[in-house]
């Protein structure tokens, strides 16, 4: 349980910005049924909805059949798109409508160093300008551009407590946890520096 935490928000866990405003949707119970109900009031009726995972990635993979399983218990037609990560890249970046080659949700993976601030491009809400799904919601902008405006770090911190909130209500992407990784190497390779992801340089092997 130590090298897993579900995840109310988009910062790192343990890190200065860190906060959970605005997550109480994502801490509660799950409830199917109420889920189900809120889907047929939206109006879905039953459309396809594309859901892609890289099968090469053993985590991708993983986490697209949660995604395809949980989707079909609430009543979504789902199509599960297994596919190889470079396709995935591929597809992702297709702007074209979903039955013309387009794609609803992919899923994928940061190194926590890169959720340390709002510099991060999965946080931006530029529309055309920002990350695959390219969402466009003035709010979480704002918020961004006044964190660049922070003169203190109790000005940063409260402005992450807003961009959080504004990024959460309105879904710019869904935060499904953080976690930790063993790394093992053999005792005869030297040089291996503690950092927040693989560093080779410097690494050399006794013979």
């Amino acid at each position: 349980d130590n090298m897993w935490k579900p995840l109310p928000g988009f910062f790192t866990p343990g890190t200065p910005l860190y906060t959970e405003e605005g997550g109480e949707i994502l801490k509660g119970p799950r409830d199917i049924d109420a889920a189900k109900r809120l889907l047929a009031e939206s109006g879905y009726a039953g459309e396809p909805i594309i859901s892609m995972a890289a099968q090469d990635l053993a985590h991708h993979k993983a986490w697209g059949e949660v995604t395809a399983d949980l989707l079909r218990r609430l009543g979504i037609n789902v199509e599960h798109a297994g596919l190889d990560w470079g396709t995935v890249v591929a597809r992702r970046a297709q702007k074209s409508p979903p039955s013309q080659g387009g794609w609803h949700i992919f899923h994928t993976t940061f190194y926590g160093v890169d959720f340390l601030d709002p510099t991060n491009k999965l946080l931006r809400a530029n529309g055309d300008k920002a990350f695959f799904g390219w969402p466009n919601i003035p709010e979480v902008e704002a918020e961004v551009a006044a964190w660049y405006d922070a003169k203190t770090i109790d000005d940063e911190k409260r402005i992450a407590q807003r961009l959080n909130k504004a990024a959460l209500d309105h879904a710019i992407f869904a935060p499904l946890g953080a976690y930790l990784r063993y790394y093992a190497w053999r005792k005869n390779v030297t040089g291996i520096a503690p950092g927040p992801l693989p560093f080779f340089w410097g690494v050399a092997k006794m013979v």
